[in-house]
């Protein structure tokens, strides 16, 4: 990688805002009408998983009964459904995968579905499809996450789960300064209510990019037991709210045991998101990794993946 010339994670990070004004601001689909009175199930794997997580629980913040699964939960295992379900399957590339066999079972059953997926994707058996944005030219996914949130919050027809969006471009400005990430450090990343699957994405961007072991907790899950394991060599980031006041026993126990704590404190999930794609960048800089690289310089980690 040309050290002058910026990698394209960080050209996609940069790029959000306008791909997420033009997502807003695509027609509306007839048939993407606000779930009323009946349940929807948002399903993917990975950074869509993510993605489903924190809109089911926005979703229910403004009065729609959502749930989110792991793709390969619903196969395995699926929820009863009933004819009057809604289910909205999340695959960017549209490749082969458990998502897919997921809508398939869904649809089977009887189940409205549709599908969020990238531009030019194969994935295309399915009459309800919305293409959120320009398909990765990366593994690390960023500007698909973004847009498929764009075109989730716009689903329930209510205007306040927009807002988040129309910040975005002060978003990729905002924050704490990023504290250092060395190869030995034991990354512990926290969340309360959907900002757990903010710092499981952000743990999810740092393994696959930096390659550092980055662990996520939700903020009881941490004081129940987790907590126990930060010692020396550990860097805790909290994904916190103000409203919520459990954060403030965190701060008591990691300033006993004398843990750095960095707070990345918002009511804005998205900002939350946008700083940690840019700590990511800054963690990759500073460890002098490419971010488009995914390990690919590598022979032995380019054969294991294809044995995956």
């Amino acid at each position: 990688h040309d050290p002058m010339k910026p990698s394209r994670y960080e050209v996609n990070v940069s790029r959000q805002p306008a791909l997420v004004a033009a997502a807003l601001a695509a027609p509306r689909p007839s048939w993407m009408t606000p779930p009323k009175r009946r349940r929807s199930f948002l399903v993917g794997v990975g950074t869509n998983h993510h993605a489903a997580r924190i809109a089911a629980w926005l979703w229910r913040d403004a009065g729609f009964d959502a749930q989110a699964w792991h793709s390969f939960d619903f196969v395995l295992q699926p929820p009863p459904l009933r004819s009057d379900d809604l289910g909205i399957f999340l695959s960017h590339r549209g490749g082969k995968s458990y998502t897919l066999q997921a809508e398939e079972s869904a649809r089977r059953a009887g189940v409205e579905t549709a599908i969020l997926t990238g531009a030019g994707s194969p994935w295309r058996a399915v009459p309800r499809r919305i293409e959120t944005g320009p398909m990765e030219n990366t593994g690390a996914f960023t500007q698909s996450f973004s847009t498929t949130m764009a075109w989730l919050l716009r689903w329930p027809g209510k205007p306040a789960l927009l807002r988040p969006f129309k910040k975005m471009r002060a978003g990729l400005r905002w924050g704490p300064p990023f504290p250092v990430v060395r190869p030995d450090t034991d990354l512990v990343l926290l969340g309360d209510g959907p900002r757990e699957w903010v710092g499981r994405e952000t743990a999810l961007k740092i393994q696959e990019t930096a390659y550092v072991r980055a662990r996520a907790f939700g903020l009881e899950e941490f004081l129940h037991g987790p907590h126990l394991s930060v010692g020396r060599g550990s860097l805790t980031v909290g994904f916190s709210s103000r409203r919520q006041p459990r954060w403030k026993s965190v701060r008591r126990y990691l300033t006993t045991i004398q843990i750095p704590f960095v707070e990345v404190s918002s009511e804005n999930w998205l900002a939350q998101v946008l700083w940690a794609q840019r700590f990511t960048l800054e963690t990759c800089r500073r460890l002098g990794i490419d971010p488009d690289l995914l390990r690919g310089d590598d022979p032995r980690y380019r054969r294991a993946r294809d044995l995956v």
